[in-house]
């Protein structure tokens, strides 16, 4: 009869810590489905928009290509590298109930939001501290939740924080001109103040090529083949070096409104055309380096692509190799 009534306790026992691990491990998954950070399907994500106080970008996929607010390419490396993090991101614990109300109004108050959307439906909503917050660790929260989290990406040295930036300068694919040889049909080079200068090449169906003076109707009758040929390579890779964010209004529509001094446009075989605009950048000194004065700067300039009045700037030595004149040529 003792063994039977010892037998019976144990079962009850066990049922009863069961039950308790059951309850608490649902518990414990709901908790975990509500901070979901890591995204496991980066490959359905849709559309990405990063938020902060002053700031905000909308990185859309389109078909394979990711672009910013609908208007610019998105640099691919950076952009693959960040889907890699999201697949990764990791909790490593709770945030203690000392800091906990704390860390959730900054989140809410100043962090940065994130919302993530799939298949242009389902959309995840977080956020993130500003990499200001914390010097040592990354807190992320999902938006409809009380529960902020302290998170890791294995393996990842910097705070999972400084991923999540709202500037679009940050994500903008930074090629001007990036073409194959082969796929480039002309080339145009004008300089508008010496138009003399300025020349057009064509890559003819045939495969030979013309060189023409702009003022021209006919092709020169003779140039150098070897030069002609090799300037086609050029075009790869050519990068601008930052957007220009920090001119007044009326500095920025000055340099819109005024003559470039040099316009290099280049169509492919598809018919699409990329022209670029260069405009001289003011002397930050008076004087250049051996005492003679400047009357601009010889290291950089001002460029706008495709007329859309974005000032950029762009360094002479990404571009010594095309700035070519018609008598290189020759």
């Amino acid at each position: 009869m003792r063994s039977n009534k010892l037998l019976i306790i144990s079962v009850i026992l066990l049922i009863l810590i069961a039950a308790l691990y059951l309850f608490s491990n649902s518990k414990g998954t709901l908790k975990y489905r509500n901070t979901r950070f890591l995204i496991k399907s980066t490959e359905k994500i849709s559309e990405i928009k990063i938020s902060s106080d002053n700031e905000e970008i909308i990185l859309n996929r389109e078909n394979s290509k990711w672009k910013i607010n609908g208007l610019y390419s998105v640099n691919e490396t950076i952009i693959s590298n960040f889907l890699s993090a999201l697949n990764s991101i990791e909790i490593v614990s709770p945030v203690s109930k000392v800091e906990k109300n704390q860390i959730e109004n900054l989140l809410k108050t100043e962090g940065i939001r994130v919302e993530i959307k799939k298949n242009n439906f389902k959309t995840i909503k977080f956020y993130v501290n500003k990499p200001t917050m914390s010097k040592d660790r990354t807190y992320m929260m999902m938006q409809n939740s009380l529960e902020p989290y302290s998170v890791k990406i294995p393996q990842f040295e910097g705070l999972v924080s400084q991923l999540f930036i709202s500037n679009d300068d940050f994500w903008r694919d930074k090629i001007i001109f990036n073409y194959m040889p082969q796929n480039i049909k002309t080339i145009a080079v004008e300089y508008p103040q010496n138009i003399i200068k300025s020349f057009r090449l064509s890559h003819l169906n045939d495969n030979s090529f013309t060189l023409q003076n702009t003022k021209e109707s006919k092709p020169e009758p003779e140039f150098n083949l070897n030069k002609l040929t090799q300037y086609f390579t050029y075009f790869h890779s050519i990068e601008f070096e930052r957007i220009v964010s920090d001119l007044s209004k009326e500095k920025v529509d000055s340099i819109n409104e005024s003559i470039a001094f040099c316009i290099i446009s280049v169509e492919d075989y598809t018919g699409d055309l990329n022209e670029l605009e260069l405009f001289r950048k003011p002397a930050e000194n008076s004087v250049d380096e051996f005492g003679n004065k400047a009357g601009f700067d010889y290291n950089k300039a001002y460029a706008v692509l495709n007329d859309n009045h974005e000032i950029l700037e762009i360094h002479y030595y990404n571009f010594d190799l095309i700035l070519k004149e018609i008598d290189y040529f020759r």
